[in-house]
């Protein structure tokens, strides 16, 4: 039975909750903006003048903490393998428990944390849109993210469609899981949105990094980044999109750790549904 193992496993999972995920991502950002607060914008240290005088890739800790390769990137990565090995695991629980359609659902989440783990680590979209661009010359960005995302959303909503009645009563895994999808797919399909629109992220990183923090976030300018457009789209792209993906991630782990909990209180009531 799911929550009559005495495996350590079982209860380091019954040991999370959602509370625990979402503070951790919020002292994770805290340590991060206060980090630019002090390397960018007061120089603790000298740290400033450091990345401006190394080669490190950008002079701006905002950019090493949020960019391709960084830390963020790597939590990312981090916690959607938990996702993936915890939805497994517990797929292959419910099994044991004769609940196949619950078991399912689960695995099917886990395949969309591979995929996302795939896209996170090799930037499938991207290189996705490199071959569409070889295969069809002159193919737009926006019709090729559009087709990838479109995908993605597939494989997401599809469990949800096929097991709705099985999850819906585990109503704070459920609502979890939706808010998981929608915070994710806005982080995912904005620049395609924006692109419909004839929009871009340049003029909304101009706004927040010169107009409303008034050139603070210090990143002068040089051969690699050689504009202020390039830096505001990199800001955007980087620092506002970055977080988002993050919640997202989290929000998924709170939606399977609240399912496990929840099937903790209905075993101990004998109230778990049958498969």
């Amino acid at each position: 039975m799911l929550i009559k193992s005495n495996s350590s496993i079982d209860r380091i999972l019954f040991s999370i909750k959602p509370l625990h995920i979402i503070t951790g991502f919020f002292i994770y950002l805290l340590i991060c903006f206060i980090a630019i607060l002090l390397f960018d914008v007061f120089n603790v240290f000298g740290v400033r003048s450091f990345l401006e005088a190394a080669d490190l890739g950008a002079p701006a800790v905002w950019y090493h903490l949020f960019s391709a390769r960084s830390p963020t990137e790597y939590l990312q990565c981090l916690l959607l393998g938990i996702l993936l090995i915890t939805c497994v695991y517990i797929s292959g629980r419910l099994t044991e428990l004769k609940n196949n359609r619950l078991s399912y659902f689960w695995f099917l989440i886990g395949i969309l944390a591979l995929i996302l783990l795939i896209e996170e680590g090799a930037d499938f979209s991207r290189r996705y849109q490199t071959i569409m661009e070889i295969i069809i010359p002159g193919s737009s960005f926006i019709s090729n993210r559009a087709f990838i995302f479109s995908f993605y959303m597939l494989i997401a909503l599809a469990p949800f469609f096929k097991y709705f009645k099985d999850i819906y009563p585990y109503r704070k895994s459920f609502w979890f899981l939706v808010a998981g999808f929608l915070v994710y797919g806005f982080a995912g399909i904005q620049s395609v949105f924006l692109g419909f629109f004839g929009l871009s992220r340049t003029p909304l990183g101009l706004f927040i990094l010169y107009d409303l923090l008034d050139g603070v976030l210090h990143f002068p300018l040089s051969a690699n980044y050689p504009t202020k457009d390039i830096i505001a789209f990199l800001f955007v792209d980087y620092v506002l999109e970055e977080p988002i993906e993050l919640l997202a991630i989290c929000l998924l782990l709170c939606s399977i750790f609240s399912f496990i909990s929840a099937v903790y209180k209905r075993n101990n009531k004998s109230q778990f549904p049958p498969g």
